[in-house]
C-alpha cells in the first residue's frame, strides 16, 4: 500500500458502489476539499464498465459512457461488486478494470494529479463478520488497479462522519441519547450507532442492497411476460446473468426503479428496445416493450407484508440489528442515506421499528456524495492522528514494559499463599489438640494419637488456591499503578479534544494461579514433624524437656495436655521472611503473568483506539483542537 509521507499533498476518498460510484478530495496542508468530477460534469457515475475492443486494442469504459457503450462491448457489467473471495477470475479482472477506470477518469479530468504526491482511501460495507477478512484482498484489486491506495474506511462510519461534521448537521442534537447512520446501498445496508456514553461507533450490516428490488422486478417481468420478445428474452437470458443483454435489460430496470422512488411516481414504467439491447448477439431480437406497475403492485412483487420479501426481510435485519447489537440502547434519531434511502418504505420501516417520526427519521438531501466524503474527510483525521497514536502508543508500550509485572504479582500471590498454608496448618494443629488425628494398627480399634498420626495428617495436606481471589487484588494494584499512569499519558494527549473522562481505568487479570509441587507439602510436614531445633513440634517439646535426645518418639501416644502445649507453643508464622522467600521460590510456580502483560497491551490498545475515535471526530469541530 501507498504510505503516507511529509510529501504527501492530498488525499482522494473513493466510493466504488455497488450502484454507484463518487470521489471526494481533501488536502492535506489547507483542509480544502470539493466532490471530484469522475467524467465531465458528473460527480456521481453509475457502477458500470464496458470493455470495448477495436483493432486489436481494449478501451475501459465506466458510468455512463459504459452505458452508452455498452450495445457495442465486448464486456458489459452493472452491479458487480462482491467480496473478492466470491470474485471469479473475470469478476476480478472486470472489477479491477473498474476501478482503474474510475481512477483514471479523475486524473483525465485533473491532469495535475498525476504529478503530486497523494494517496487513495476506499470504502468497504461495514459488516465486519464479512467484510474485515476481506480488506486485504480488497486493497489488493485496487492496487492492481494501478491506484496509490493507502487504506479502507468502513461506508457507515464514513457517512456517519460526513453527517456529523456538516454545517447545518442536526445529529449533535441526539448523538448524546443515540444516533444511527444507515447507508443503505445497493449491494448492503450499513450502520453505524453512536452515543453520549460509548466513543467508538457500534457497526454492522446486511447484504439486503437495492439492486435485490430491480432484479426482482427484472424477474418478475420476464417471469409474466406480456409480449413474445420478453419470453424468447427470458429464455435467453434468465440464466445467463453475465450477458451482456441481461445487465443492458437490468439497468434498465434500475434507472425506472430509481425515477419511480426518487420522483415519488404512481406507476413503475419501463420501455425497452430489444433490438438496441440484443445488438451484439448473433441473433438479435427485434422489437419494442414495456411495463407499467402500479405502486400496490410493485410492494406486492416486492413482499411487503409477506413473509420471506424483501420488504420484510430488510424489516428483520434491522429489527436484528437493534435486539443484537444495540440491545437496549436507545435511538433518538436515524439518518438516513446512500442512494436507496429515497425508498419510500426504507424510511417506514425504521420509523416502524425504532418509534420515530419522520422529523427524527430524516433522509440525506444528497446521499450520492456522503460516503467518499466522509471517507477523505475520515481518513484525514486518521492522518492527522495518526502521529499522536504512535507517540502515545510508544509511550503506553514503554509503561507496560517497564511496570514490574513479576515482582508486584508474586509478591500479592505468595501474601495470599502464605496466608492459605497457615490456614491449612492451623486446622490440622486443631484437629490436634482436640484428639481428631490418631492411627489405629491393624486388628486393633486402639485410638493412638503420636506423631506418627499428625506426620500423616501433614503428608496428606491437601492445599487448594482455587478458592483464593488474588486475581481481584492484583487487578486493583495494577489499575491503581499501571493504569492511573496509561490514564494520565492518554489524558495528556487528548486534552486539546476537551474528551470528558467519565470512565477509570478497569482492567481485569483473568488466568493467573499458583501451584505447590509435593516437595512443597513434605517441607511443610518436616516443618512440623521434622527431628532438631527449627521443628515445630521438636521444639515444642524441647522447651519443656532439655535433656530431650535429638530424635523424637513417634510412637508413643501424646496426652492432652501434650498436644495442648503443641498447640498453644506453635509459631503461626511457621517461617520467618528468609525462609518463606526460600520456601516459595523452591516450591511455588506462578502461571500466567505473561498472559497478564498480552492482555493490558490489548486492553490498553482498546482503550486507545476509543480515544483516538473520539479524537477524529473532534478534529472537524471548532474550537476543539489547536493546530
Amino acid at each position: 500500500m501507498k504510505k503516507v509521507t511529509d510529501k504527501t499533498e492530498f488525499i482522494i476518498g473513493i466510493d466504488f458502489g455497488h450502484g454507484e460510484t463518487s470521489a471526494a478530495f481533501y488536502d492535506l496542508k489547507n483542509q480544502k476539499k470539493f466532490d471530484l468530477d469522475i467524467l465531465p460534469g458528473l460527480k456521481v457515475v453509475k457502477s458500470a464498465v464496458a470493455i470495448l475492443e477495436q483493432e486489436g486494442q481494449q478501451t475501459i469504459c465506466v458510468g455512463d459512457a459504459a452505458i452508452a457503450n455498452a450495445p457495442i462491448a465486448k464486456d458489459f457489467q452493472i452491479s458487480f461488486k462482491k467480496r473478492p473471495s466470491e470474485m471469479n477470475e473475470i469478476e476480478r479482472k472486470r472489477m479491477i478494470a473498474f476501478m482503474k477506470g474510475i481512477y483514471m477518469e479523475i486524473l483525465n479530468r485533473h491532469p495535475d494529479y498525476k504529478t503530486r504526491e497523494h494517496v487513495v482511501y476506499i470504502a468497504r460495507p461495514s459488516q465486519d463478520s464479512l467484510w474485515k477478512s476481506e480488506e486485504s484482498a480488497y486493497l489488493a484489486l485496487a492496487e492492481a488497479a494501478g491506484i496509490p491506495v493507502a487504506g479502507v474506511q468502513k461506508e457507515s462510519r464514513a457517512a456517519y462522519f460526513r453527517a456529523r461534521t456538516q454545517p447545518d448537521s442536526k445529529i449533535d442534537l441526539h448523538v448524546n441519547k443515540g444516533v444511527l447512520i444507515v447507508d443503505f446501498g445497493s449491494s448492503t445496508i450499513d450502520f453505524t450507532y453512536l452515543n453520549g456514553t460509548i466513543t467508538a461507533p457500534i457497526d454492522d450490516g446486511c447484504e439486503l442492497g437495492a439492486s435485490e428490488v430491480e432484479e426482482t422486478l427484472l424477474k418478475y417481468a420476464m417471469s409474466n411476460p406480456i409480449d413474445a420478445y420478453m419470453s424468447e428474452f427470458a429464455k435467453r437470458y434468465m440464466n445467463n446473468k453475465e450477458a451482456n443483454p441481461y445487465n443492458q435489460m437490468l439497468y434498465k430496470f434500475r434507472v425506472a426503479k430509481e425515477e419511480f422512488y426518487g420522483k415519488k411516481l404512481p406507476v413503475f414504467s419501463v420501455s425497452f428496445d430489444y433490438g438496441l439491447l440484443t445488438s451484439s448477439e448473433s441473433s438479435p431480437i427485434f422489437g419494442f416493450g414495456g411495463m407499467a406497475l402500479s405502486r400496490d403492485q410493485v410492494n406486492k412483487i416486492l413482499g411487503k407484508g409477506q413473509l420471506g420479501g424483501y420488504i420484510e426481510r430488510v424489516r428483520n435485519a434491522v429489527e436484528t440489528f437493534k435486539k443484537e447489537k444495540l440491545k437496549d440502547s436507545v435511538v433518538a434519531c436515524v439518518y438516513l442515506t446512500g442512494g436507496a434511502s429515497r425508498m419510500d418504505f426504507v424510511q417506514e420501516i425504521f420509523m416502524d421499528v425504532f418509534g420515530l417520526d419522520d422529523v427524527h427519521c430524516p433522509p440525506d438531501d444528497n446521499p450520492s456524495v456522503i460516503v467518499s466524503q466522509g471517507v477523505s474527510g475520515l481518513s484525514y483525521a486518521d492522518i492527522v492522528t495518526a502521529n499522536k497514536e504512535k507517540e502515545l502508543r510508544e509511550k503506553i508500550n514503554n509503561l507496560i514494559s517497564e511496570f514490574p509485572w513479576t515482582s508486584t504479582i508474586t509478591s500479592i500471590i505468595r501474601e495470599a499463599v502464605k496466608e492459605e498454608i497457615k490456614s491449612s496448618a492451623f486446622k490440622v494443629m486443631i484437629k490436634w489438640r482436640n484428639g481428631e488425628i490418631y492411627e489405629t494398627l491393624p486388628n486393633s480399634t486402639t485410638q493412638h494419637r503420636n506423631l506418627k498420626s499428625l506426620k500423616n495428617a501433614f503428608d496428606n495436606l491437601c492445599i487448594s488456591f482455587d478458592g483464593l481471589d488474588f486475581i481481584t487484588k492484583c487487578s486493583s494494584v495494577i489499575n491503581d499503578k499501571l493504569g492511573e499512569a496509561i490514564l494520565n499519558e492518554i489524558k495528556e494527549s487528548f486534552m486539546q479534544y476537551q474528551y470528558v473522562f467519565t470512565d477509570d481505568f478497569d482492567f481485569n487479570i483473568s488466568g493467573l494461579r499458583a501451584t505447590l509441587s509435593p516437595k512443597g507439602i513434605d517441607a511443610i510436614s518436616k516443618k512440623f514433624t521434622g527431628n532438631g531445633y527449627g521443628h515445630i513440634i521438636y521444639d515444642s517439646i524441647g522447651s519443656r524437656n532439655i535433656y530431650m535426645k535429638d530424635q523424637l518418639n513417634m510412637e508413643i501416644d501424646r496426652f492432652d495436655g501434650g498436644r495442648e502445649k503443641h498447640y498453644e507453643q506453635y509459631p503461626h508464622n511457621i517461617y520467618s521472611d528468609e525462609e518463606w522467600e526460600a520456601f516459595f521460590s523452591s516450591f511455588l510456580t506462578i502461571h500466567g503473568i505473561e498472559e497478564a502483560k498480552v492482555n493490558a497491551k490489548s486492553y490498553m490498545e482498546d482503550l486507545l483506539q476509543q480515544f483516538v475515535s473520539y479524537a477524529k471526530l473532534a478534529i472537524f469541530f471548532e474550537n476543539n483542537v489547536t493546530r
